[in-house]
């Protein structure tokens, strides 16, 4: 019983070391053609007409265009088909800008509408002491 024990205990180490190794080990650096190196790149995502990846630094989303023909090619690079992603991109980005927009204000709005309320509500019981 004590030898399965120690060998279940040895079994999760195990399968904790190996699956933390991925974090661990270096990847490869990418320099995109405006000059910018990303570090040990881990790939997360591909599109149309951006990689995402995860990198020394963090993380970023890096447009192929900018990429080196040979990662371009690696990523299957169309331009016919990144400029309808870039432009659906875009759009999105500006609904999404429009949203954030709006909540602020509507934040602001209720926060302005609070204060006034919290005015009249001080206002209210100075009076209310003053007539006692």
């Amino acid at each position: 019983m004590r030898a399965t024990v120690n060998t279940m205990r040895m079994l999760f180490f195990l399968i904790i070391v190996l699956g933390t190794l991925p974090l661990y080990a270096a990847g490869e650096s990418w320099t995109t053609t405006d000059g910018k190196t990303y570090q040990d790149v881990k790939v997360v995502r591909v599109e149309d007409d951006a990689v995402t990846i995860l990198c020394k630094d963090g993380g970023a989303l890096v447009p192929i265009t900018k990429l080196p023909p040979s990662l371009q090619k690696r990523f299957s690079y169309d331009p016919a088909k990144a400029k309808v992603a870039a432009a659906a991109r875009s759009e999105q980005e500006a609904q999404n800008a429009k949203q954030l927009q709006a909540e602020i204000d509507q934040a602001q709005k209720l926060k302005q509408q609070q204060q006034i309320l919290n005015a009249k509500q001080v206002s209210d019981a100075k009076a209310g002491t003053a007539t006692h």
